[in-house]
């Protein structure tokens, strides 16, 4: 087979081919259409320009005089503006994979999945990503006549569909086209200013333009159409996520879910004070320990994983290190190796920027730089933090289809001050496919 690689467009851009959540088009679209030829999803990519805007008159971001700058969370770049990804099955429109709240998810997989020299090298000319805030806006948010630059991307996809490992036929009677959907982030919680306030930026956003989708397909040689074509059906299996949403304000927190997955392989979360979700005054996107309402962080006492109202995997209570000395700054260790293992398992995980900096007890949820404590500021690609667990240890996976999933935490949070939880739970789909459209079995 030959290769060769396509270009797509967006299917509902404006004319002057620029994209904004601020004008109405919340929704990136792009079809890759059937064809003789198998497409390789690994090498799907999206591609364009990224500007910020301080209000709708300026200049894209000049300075201002106001010392607060509209700038985004530097782990996670072009990312802060993916806000949903969907694939879908061009001929039926049906969902093969949705994963919400995407760039929490990415800042979590791209803290642990990834060293601080690929978030400075690589994926710092793919995907903008800096491990430094103030680096990240002066390469890619600082932008004035005076100084004028496109930040450009490249960004690869993390989800279970594009990175299966297996190729999909393109031809009209096999699988056919797939439908790529890309919701965007609202400008509140994509930006945030570096003073903690609103002054001079009310009207910040962003615009993306010069969009497009690339990806590699080899062409089916006229010899072995015949064959390929034959190709009605088929199943494919890959490593799905499934994100949900909830909140905690009390000291004994109670998560339940029937989760209806098979071969449930890890879950994870991370935590955000309610308050800084959609505000320009703070970063809706850190990941943060859970904080009281005078910002200082809060405290586990009692871990518990639970299935069924059992413990389990752990049959004992996690009790973590500030249970015994409540001023350690330390993170405890069996609960930082938990979440690293939830995202990527320890046999195979070879980097990462995970570090004594920026997993630490060192910083409150002020954005105060003059404090020295902000969270803003912390180093290593900023602040860290999350629960996890692992379930699988050969991919096999446990049965959460009939019994509820569950998590018991005792915590320090005695104020009024709602903490949003982002879960996410891997495990492994089925996709089966025929003539008539697609179907999922988890």
């Amino acid at each position: 087979m030959t290769s060769r690689t396509l270009s797509i467009r967006p299917d509902n851009i404006p004319s002057s081919g620029k994209v904004s959540f601020k004008n109405g088009f919340p929704v990136l679209s792009f079809t890759i259409q059937s064809q003789n030829g198998m497409l390789d999803p690994k090498t799907i990519r999206i591609n364009g320009d990224l500007k910020v805007f301080r209000d709708n008159i300026a200049d894209p971001n000049p300075p201002g005089n106001s010392g607060n700058e509209p700038t985004m969370d530097n782990r996670l770049g072009i990312y802060n503006v993916f806000d949903q990804v969907i694939i879908r099955h061009n001929k039926s429109k049906q969902i093969c994979e949705h994963i919400r709240n995407y760039g929490r998810y990415m800042t979590s997989v791209l803290g642990v999945g990834s060293s601080k020299q690929q978030l400075m090298s690589p994926l710092s000319e793919s995907c903008l990503i800096m491990p430094n805030s103030s680096a990240f806006y002066e390469t890619v948010i600082k932008n004035d006549k005076t100084n004028p630059r496109k930040a450009s991307f490249s960004a690869h996809l993390s989800c279970g569909f594009v990175q299966s490992g297996s190729l999909v036929n393109l031809m009209e009677n096999s699988f056919g086209g797939i439908q790529c959907e890309i919701h965007l982030t609202p400008d509140s919680n994509a930006l945030f200013g570096t003073g903690g306030v609103t002054t001079g930026i009310g009207d910040a956003h962003y615009v993306l333009s010069d969009l497009s989708l690339t990806c590699e397909v080899m062409d089916i040689a006229p010899e072995d159409v015949a064959q390929m074509s034959s190709d009605t059906s088929g199943e494919m299996d890959f490593m799905s996520i499934t994100s949900l949403y909830t909140s905690i304000n009390s000291t004994n927190a109670q998560l339940q879910y029937s989760l209806g997955l098979k071969q449930l392989q890890s879950v994870f979360m991370n935590f955000c004070p309610s308050s800084h979700l959609n505000t320009l005054t703070q970063n809706g996107m850190a990941t943060t320990y859970p904080s009281n309402q005078d910002k200082t962080l809060g405290v586990f006492n009692r871990i518990q994983m639970l299935r069924g109202g059992v413990k389990y995997p752990q049959e004992f209570d996690i009790v973590p290190n500030n249970k015994l000395d409540s001023n350690t700054a330390v993170v405890d260790p069996q609960v930082l190796r938990m979440f690293m293992e939830s995202i990527v398992p320890e046999s195979i995980i070879g980097k990462s920027s995970m570090s004594n900096m920026n997993n630490n007890r060192f910083y409150d949820l002020s954005s105060d730089a003059a404090s020295g404590k902000t969270y803003l500021h912390v180093p290593d690609g900023g602040a860290l933090f999350g629960l996890g667990c692992r379930y699988s240890q050969y991919n096999s996976g446990q049965d959460f289809s009939s019994q509820q999933w569950g998590l018991s935490l005792d915590t320090s949070l005695e104020s009024d001050n709602p903490i949003s939880v982002f879960l996410y739970f891997k495990s492994v789909n089925k996709l089966v496919w025929n003539s008539a459209g697609v179907q999922i079995l988890s």
